[in-house]
């Protein structure tokens, strides 16, 4: 079995976000992706991100249509900070003889070795890194501030339901 974990905000979770994930599963032949969102990222600083019961039904939503990835609120239910050695030590518990294979923006990559237990969570999954999408939840965010489209940039299921919470 080989599976990957995508983790992050998602703040919202946007396009870019799933074309990674597909990305990741096509060319590392991974059988399951595991969509996580962090409860608190150890690196955002900040506003808090929205509510975790709405980020949670935003992922579970943009997950829908592709069965080879699955949301997992690990994260979420753990609460505190989300460090990912201990989502990865979760993970590979549940799963033994799993390969594990991190996926993340390639922007992220240069700072791993300030990760929490980096030299563990380097031995305990493959990190695979993709650069970052044109879409970002960021320009989303503000973009519904100011009340402009973001049609193309999430999900269509996932772009109705976040802008019913927040308009």
């Amino acid at each position: 079995m080989r599976i990957g974990i995508f983790g992050g905000s998602f703040d919202p979770i946007h396009s870019g976000h799933v074309g990674v994930a597909l990305k990741a599963a096509k060319e590392h032949s991974l059988d399951r992706v595991l969509v996580v969102p962090a409860h608190v990222s150890p690196f955002k600083t900040g506003a808090p991100p929205m509510d975790d019961g709405l980020r949670w039904e935003l992922v579970k939503l943009a997950c829908m249509p592709y069965p080879i990835l699955e949301p997992c609120d690990i994260e979420l239910k753990a609460g505190g900070t989300s460090y990912a050695i201990d989502t990865v030590r979760r993970i590979k518990a549940e799963n033994p003889g799993a390969e594990l294979y991190f996926i993340l923006g390639e922007d992220s990559v240069a700072g791993l070795p300030k990760w929490k237990e980096w030299d563990e969570l380097r031995t305990l999954a493959k990190f695979v890194s993709f650069p970052r999408t044109r879409e970002s939840s960021t320009e989303i965010r503000q973009r519904i501030a100011q009340g402009l489209p973001v049609d193309g940039l999430m999900p269509k299921a996932v772009a109705e339901r976040y802008l019913s919470a927040v308009r």
